[in-house]
């Protein structure tokens, strides 16, 4: 029973900032223009070309044709993951991913994915909005391979985490076979020893393609490093009959910390695709990330946000989004957080799982009462509060629970069963 709930949580969240952590805040590319990056670093990728229109699409589907011989891959370009296994809300096309055999397919895929909003895992119900597609060559592949270089705060230094499996269900390998995961830490300054080289082509067992594996890696670092990224990840990297080793897929975050010294990449970011809510947390410098479920999450700490998902997810509840206020978030900022979850219509219950350290439980309470006054809560909220000043808290709020619809619950996993009890209720509800 253990193994299939801790499969489930790890299923669902797994990301490298779960073997390392990596921040959810950033600058983010779309694949199209993660490849571009890449090739400035002459990492080996497919061929690919983006298209706005489905005619564009016909045309690009036509050069890859008459180029490589092969058909097309169309995938739709939104700021989020989970495509493959996605829907289009509007329309019965499923996934955002598609092989078209000919360019006339090419064009009809592209037509029911273009200016359709697609649903993904971390899009929420109304899905993202596709306003282009990029097409790729389609690949020969003989192998898929895992690769994401992100910063390992503990050991302050850049890692590289990797599998020699690969592709959508990367999930299920760090569950089932662990020991497929394998982490190198990389010197920032002069990058990969000659012996740490040997042991990734080794443990990818790409040894009949050393050279070029080997310099795919080291080049993909370089990338990493000059465009201080937060992650670079390639899943899949391939192995193909004819091409050999190419980066297939890429998703690459850089820290929006370092704007002002990327500032041609953060001149890219397409702010389209951003919620209400992502635009309010970003004017408020809050961590905010919509998850998909229906309990809203205000947490201090990545730490205890990633508890807090998984606790939920043991009681059958799914968070609605990640949410972190931070250790020295101030009074508008937490007023903006409560705020924020209160106007979220995606949001049946509110848990706020507080550990003050830095952060003072009381300030809370009087942001929390404050956002109150102005917006009057319609959600019911589930409170837990520990460390610096909770007492002070807790007598602040004492007799106004009902008034606030407040549910005070010190302990962790009683507020986490009573936020699951509550949103169920409310789920109920609706329907």
């Amino acid at each position: 029973m253990f193994r299939s709930i801790t499969k489930n949580i790890f299923k669902k969240s797994f990301r490298p900032s779960r073997l390392i952590y990596t921040p959810f805040r950033g600058i983010k590319l779309h694949e199209y223009q993660a490849v571009q990056l890449l090739k400035k670093y002459d990492v080996p990728v497919p061929h690919g070309q983006l298209a706005t229109t489905p005619k564009e699409a016909l045309t690009v589907a036509q050069s890859i044709y008459e180029m490589t011989g092969t058909g097309a891959v169309v995938k739709a370009q939104i700021l989020g993951g989970g495509r493959g296994k996605g829907h289009f809300k509007e329309n019965e096309l499923q996934s955002g991913v598609h092989v078209a055999k000919n360019p006339k397919d090419a064009k009809t895929i592209a037509k029911h994915m273009l200016g359709f909003s697609l649903v993904t895992k971390q899009s929420g119900h109304k899905g993202l909005k596709v306003n282009s597609v990029y097409l790729v060559e389609l690949l020969d592949i003989q192998k898929e391979l895992y690769l994401a270089f992100a910063l390992d705060r503990e050991a302050s230094a850049p890692v590289l985490v990797y599998s020699p499996a690969g592709g959508m269900e990367i999930e299920d390998i760090a569950i089932d076979t662990p020991e497929l995961i394998f982490k190198e830490h990389i010197n920032e300054n002069s990058g990969f020893t000659d012996e740490q080289i040997e042991r990734i082509v080794k443990n990818l067992s790409l040894e009949d393609h050393h050279d070029e594996t080997a310099k795919a890696i080291q080049n993909l670092y370089t990338c990493f490093h000059n465009t201080d990224s937060d992650m670079v990840e390639i899943n899949p990297m391939v192995v193909c009959s004819k091409k050999g080793v190419l980066c297939a897929d890429c998703k690459i975050t850089i820290d929006d910390n370092a704007a002002y010294r990327q500032k041609e990449l953060a001149e890219q970011e397409d702010k389209s695709d951003e919620t209400p809510n992502e635009v309010a947390a970003k004017k408020y410098d809050l961590n905010y990330v919509p998850i998909g479920g229906n309990i809203g999450c205000l947490v201090n700490g990545a730490g205890l946000a990633m508890a807090t998902m998984d606790i939920l997810d043991l009681h059958k509840g799914k968070a609605a989004n990640f949410l972190d206020v931070g250790g020295g978030a101030h009074g508008e900022q937490m007023i903006a957080a409560v705020n924020l979850l209160c106007n979220d219509e995606t949001v049946d219950v509110i848990y706020i799982n507080i550990f003050g350290g830095i952060l003072r439980c009381d300030l809370l309470v009087q942001s929390i009462m404050e956002a109150n006054r102005e917006n009057p809560f319609s959600k019911p909220i589930v409170l837990r509060l520990n460390g610096n000043k909770s007492e002070e808290a807790k007598a602040l709020i004492s007799g106004k629970e009902r008034e606030l619809g407040i549910h005070f619950e010190a302990d962790f996993d009683g507020s986490a069963r009573l936020a699951v009890q509550l949103a169920a209720e409310k789920a109920a509800q609706k329907e």
